[in-house]
């Protein structure tokens, strides 16, 4: 072959192109495999749940304890307890709201907090305002001590009235946790360095129920109860009677301190009728040793289980805190214990008092009113 006929190959991309693709194969590669989330063996617990839950527990004990220690139950303890309580509202809201692809467990524990949470706020407004409405008005006994020498200057009959007169402090509810209550008394007899104080029953025992006879076996709460006597400081006190058949009589005993303090002067028959002039003496809403005055409006007959007991009504002004009190005729002998009044927002000037008639008839030993007359 000569170089005249030296025939060159080409061969251009084109037909190497054609040539690969026609003839070797095409291999596609597989995707890259997707990482496939997986669940730890144990799901995970909700912080907020568990929050809701501890904030729950946390704001009743706490809150108890700073009632306990600072024996005020409608201060900072309350305001702790209900604030508590709606935050613990607001985390166990906050945990049931996550969304539903959340693998983390405490929906009950989230419910649990919003339910004690709720208890908690409720129960903290409640109980404030349960001692705020109560009639015991939160008064320390010793601040209220009347000015002795404005006593001298009064009448003997008066006078000798306002150092019968005993203000009691006693505490409702379970323990003694339920708030203050506030009474008054009357001294009957002094002996052996002991007072022997009449009041209502329903003052030294929150629980009683005026005209139900008492449960078989129960008790009045010991320690529950302190007398002051005008002179001394508050000191424990002790129910030595209550009446039978439901009446609303009590005599409790206290030690004798002061030198000012006096029994009552009475007569076994009193004379006082309708229409002739009453005071009563005792201690309406805490503020000791005071003094109202009006007549005997009618006397009134009551059954206690067959057993009369007669009840005087009065217009002299009587109000929270004088049941228990005396009520005497102008020449200061004592005619009853102040009871109950009417709703003042419904009636005014109707007052009732148990004459000393019935407390008579009954006949308390630890009284030993035989005598016939005050000592």
């Amino acid at each position: 072959m000569d170089s005249t006929s030296d025939r060159r190959l080409k061969i251009t991309d084109d037909d190497l192109d054609r040539a690969v693709v026609g003839r070797l194969p095409v291999v596609s590669l597989p995707p890259e495999p997707r990482p496939v989330a997986t669940r730890a063996t144990g799901a995970q617990w909700n912080g907020v749940a568990i929050s809701a839950l501890v904030m729950a527990l946390a704001s009743n004990f706490v809150a108890i304890l700073i009632a306990a220690m600072s024996g005020d139950w409608t201060g900072m303890s309350v305001v702790f307890g209900a604030v508590a309580g709606l935050a613990a509202i607001v985390l166990g809201c906050a945990a049931l709201v996550r969304p539903s692809r959340s693998a983390r467990r405490g929906t009950p524990l989230a419910v649990g907090g919003v339910g004690m949470g709720v208890a908690s706020f409720i129960g903290w407004l409640f109980l404030w305002s349960a001692f705020a409405l109560s009639e015991g008005v939160g008064l320390e006994l010793a601040e209220f001590e009347p000015d002795l020498k404005s006593l001298e200057r009064l009448p003997p009959s008066l006078r000798r009235a306002m150092k019968a007169n005993a203000l009691i402090e006693g505490r409702s509810g379970w323990r003694g946790l339920g708030g203050q209550t506030i009474g008054s008394g009357v001294i009957l007899r002094i002996d052996g360095g002991k007072a022997y104080v009449v009041t209502n029953r329903h003052v030294v025992d929150p629980g009683f129920a005026d005209g139900v006879p008492s449960r078989a076996g129960r008790t009045i709460a010991e320690g529950s109860l302190k007398i002051k006597l005008i002179g001394q400081a508050p000191l424990p006190a002790a129910v030595e009677w209550v009446a039978p058949d439901g009446i609303d009589l009590a005599v409790a005993t206290v030690l004798l301190t002061s030198a000012d303090a006096q029994a009552a002067a009475w007569v076994a028959e009193p004379d006082a009728k309708i229409g002739d002039e009453v005071f009563a003496v005792g201690n309406p809403h805490g503020l000791g040793w005071t003094h109202t005055s009006g007549a005997i409006s009618q006397y009134r007959q009551q059954n206690a289980l067959g057993r009369p007991v007669r009840v005087i009504q009065t217009n002299a002004a009587i109000n929270a805190g004088n049941s228990g009190g005396g009520l005497y005729d102008k020449a200061g002998r004592l005619l009853g214990i102040t009871t109950w009044t009417r709703d003042k927002r419904v009636a005014e000037g109707l007052s009732f008092a148990i004459s000393f008639e019935t407390l008579l008839s009954l006949n308390p030993a630890v009284l030993n009113l035989a005598a016939g007359s005050a000592p």
